[in-house]
Formats: structure tokens, C-alpha cells, sequence
């Protein structure tokens, strides 16, 4: 029952699954909440995908408040673990501040559970607001940009060719290149087709394959040129991976030669790739690092079991998780020779955190000991022992859904 201005009124709600009958005002929710302008709400096959992603809160029969929740593989300590990216959050004005998004979450939360999700993420408006579910920051981007004469051409090696599609030498590149970094997405057909763009002239989006001198494929880049001031461009590297910081150094001088207008490159880089330190001078070189994703941890045991922990040991840890109960408590995990075994435990905890600290070490975005000298958690250990159990790691997000 709603009571304003003294009228009374009630409203009937409902949680569910979305369908296409739906899907039309679940449209105008979106054009409405994100400002997107739509000049019909027509459904087709094509939409079938997002529908199935999507839950919705009704009144009266009406969608008001959506959430979608998309089926991912992404990279956890060298193996691709299921999780559950979060997007198209929004609630119509007019029926804000009733806590729609919470019951939302609530019912995905539920759903994450059972079909057997390890991990959430999503990226946010607001990180305060998504810090409320339990969701934490566990990745920043890392851009760089740099002066195209800040490369040393004399040192061109290889070759670059142009590419219209996914090639198994490419998807062979990026594989190796993202296994070894947390949080890379795994990329399905669709994925690809997002990234290179299936019309590159229309579309005005290249993608190179660089080749060193033995003809060995070691990298590749996807690139648009971008309006940068009066008759003059920059390369926007939009989507890259290579074999080794060797293969990227011998891929720069290719980029600097790419457009005759263009006086500088731009691109986003691994956690773990300092551009600085391969232009011959770093001061040409600017730098921004952007807080930019969130995650949190949906099944702490197989997470837990998941982890590629250093040697052996015993860790007794107790979590509090205020939205996904079945989190909560004091565990001891175990592990040796590749093995990991977590179990409930009534010892004293040696390490005390909330599932948003435990989800930023497990991530490897900061290390144990660094959340211990910043105060995000307890410990009887000390910060370089932590550090040593949970180290920093590398990581790379560079995919939006």
C-alpha cells in the first residue's frame, strides 16, 4: 500500500523472469533510465538473449525495475571460472526508493547460487551503491598514450597484416595472453564479432596481425582512428594482446606508422604492462589509472578451491557477507600438492574480513598485505606473510556487457 499527497493506493508486486510479451516496456524502461532513444520497441530474435538475462519487478502487472544478468567465463588463477555479469539496472522514476533493486538482487543472487556462479562483476555508476550488495572494486584501468615520434622506428622488426576476422593464430594469441591474467573475459564467436567488427571499412575499426622475422605470429592489435584536434588523429588501440612485452616493443614501431595523421596512440594495457619502461623516453609517456570494475565472491568455498595457493599451509579466515548468507562464517582452508579442501571450522579465526576485502585479495587487484596496513581486515599475520598468501596479481578487463 502506497499512501502520497492522501490518496491511497496498493500495488500488487511481483519478481520474475522476463518474457517477450514483456520485453516491449522493459524498452522503455531502458530509453527512460539511460537515455536512449528509441523509435520503436519492436521484439525480435535478435533480443532473445537479453530477455533471458533479464528479471524484472512488476506493479500492477507493469515492469518498473530491471536487472539483467549475462553468463560469463572469465579468468581466475589460469583456469576460466563461470561468472555473472550484472547489467541494465534501472528503475523508473516514478517508483524509485521502494527497494526494488535490492529484491532484485536478491532473487539473481538466488539464481547465481544455484546455477553454480563463482563470481559477479559489473561496472558501476556509483561504486558507494554497488558497495551495498557486496560488491567491491577488483580492477582499474591502465591507459596509456604516447607521442608516435617516441618510438624508435630504427628498430623495426617483423611485419604487421591486415585481418577481417578471428583466426586461429589470433584467438591462439589471446588466449595465451589473457590465461594468465584475472578477470580476462573468455570470448565466445559473438564476442569476437563485437571486437573486429564484422564491416571494418564501414565501420573504420583495422585489425593487424604482427609477425616477427622467423613468421611466427606473437601479436595483434584492433585500432580506429580518432579525431584528435585540427586535421590530425590518434591510433586508439581498443583491443590488443600479445605473447610477451618482447612481442609488444617489436609491435609499437608498426602502430607509429599506421596513420600519416596521426601524432600519438592511445591504448589500455594489462595491470602488469608498464609502457613507461619500454619508450626509450617515459617522460613522453602519460599514464591514468581509473577505477573502473567491481566484483564480488557468490560461492566462497569454490572460489576458495579455485585458488592457486603458494606452497602449502592451513588459513583459518571468518567472513561476514550481509546479502548471501550461505558466505558467512568461519572456514579453514587447507592446501598442498594442487589440492585445496575448505571446511567449516570452529578454531579462531587467523584472518577477519567482509566478502567485498576477500573478493579484492582473491583477485589479486591488491595483496593481503596491503589490505592489512590499509586496516580492510584483521590478521595474526603479519603484512608480509599475507602478502606471500595472497599476492597481487596480474589482471585485464577490456570488455563491457
Amino acid at each position: 500500500m502506497i499512501t502520497r499527497a492522501y490518496v491511497t493506493y496498493t500495488l500488487e508486486m511481483e519478481i520474475r523472469k522476463a518474457t517477450r510479451d514483456d520485453w516491449p516496456d522493459i524498452q522503455k524502461i531502458d530509453s527512460v533510465v539511460f537515455n536512449h532513444p528509441r523509435a520503436d520497441f519492436e521484439v525480435t530474435d535478435n533480443d532473445q538473449a537479453d530477455i533471458d538475462a533479464t528479471w524484472a519487478v512488476f506493479e500492477n502487472g507493469r515492469p518498473v525495475s530491471v536487472m539483467s544478468s549475462y553468463d560469463f567465463a572469465m579468468v581466475y588463477d589460469r583456469q576460466y571460472v563461470s561468472m555473472a555479469g550484472i547489467g541494465d539496472v534501472g528503475t523508473l522514476p516514478e517508483s524509485r526508493r521502494r527497494g526494488y533493486v535490492r529484491r532484485l538482487f536478491a532473487a539473481v543472487f538466488s539464481e547465481m547460487r544455484d546455477t553454480g556462479r563463482l563470481f559477479t562483476t559489473l561496472f558501476p555508476f556509483s561504486f558507494p551503491y554497488y558497495r551495498m550488495f557486496g560488491y567491491e572494486l577488483v580492477y582499474s584501468h591502465n591507459d596509456f598514450s604516447f607521442p608516435l615520434d617516441a618510438v624508435d622506428l630504427t628498430r623495426r622488426v617483423g611485419g604487421i597484416e591486415f585481418v577481417t576476422e578471428a583466426t586461429p593464430e589470433i584467438l591462439a594469441i589471446y588466449e595465451s595472453f589473457a590465461i594468465g591474467r584475472n578477470l580476462a573475459m573468455k570470448r565466445t564467436p559473438e564476442i569476437w564479432k563485437d571486437r573486429m567488427k564484422p564491416d571494418p571499412y564501414k565501420d573504420q575499426v583495422f585489425t593487424y596481425l604482427y609477425r616477427d622475422d622467423a613468421g611466427s605470429a606473437r601479436a595483434y592489435f584492433t585500432f580506429h582512428a580518432k579525431p584528435d584536434g585540427p586535421h590530425r588523429v590518434a591510433a586508439a588501440v581498443r583491443d590488443i594482446a600479445f605473447d610477451s612485452d618482447e612481442a609488444l616493443i617489436d609491435l609499437l614501431p608498426h602502430i607509429a606508422i599506421l596513420q600519416p595523421r596521426a601524432t600519438r596512440a592511445t591504448m589500455r594495457l594489462p595491470s602488469d604492462v608498464a609502457l613507461d619502461l619500454l619508450i626509450p623516453d617515459p617522460s613522453a609517456v602519460g599514464h591514468t589509472r581509473s577505477a573502473a570494475f567491481m566484483g564480488r565472491v557468490v560461492d566462497l568455498r569454490g572460489a576458495l578451491r579455485a585458488t592457486l595457493w603458494p606452497g602449502s599451509g592451513e588459513l583459518v579466515l571468518s567472513v561476514s557477507d550481509e546479502h548471501m548468507d550461505w558466505n558467512a562464517g568461519t572456514f579453514c582452508v587447507e592446501w598442498g600438492d594442487g589440492e585445496c579442501r575448505v571446511s567449516e571450522s570452529k578454531k579462531d579465526a587467523q584472518l577477519t574480513a567482509d566478502i567485498r576485502v576477500l573478493t579484492q585479495i582473491l583477485s589479486g587487484y591488491i595483496d593481503g598485505g596491503t589490505a592489512l596496513r590499509h586496516k580492510l581486515l584483521t590478521s595474526d599475520f603479519s603484512a608480509a606473510e599475507l602478502s606471500a598468501i595472497f599476492p597481487a596479481k596480474p589482471q585485464f578487463q577490456n570488455h563491457g556487457f
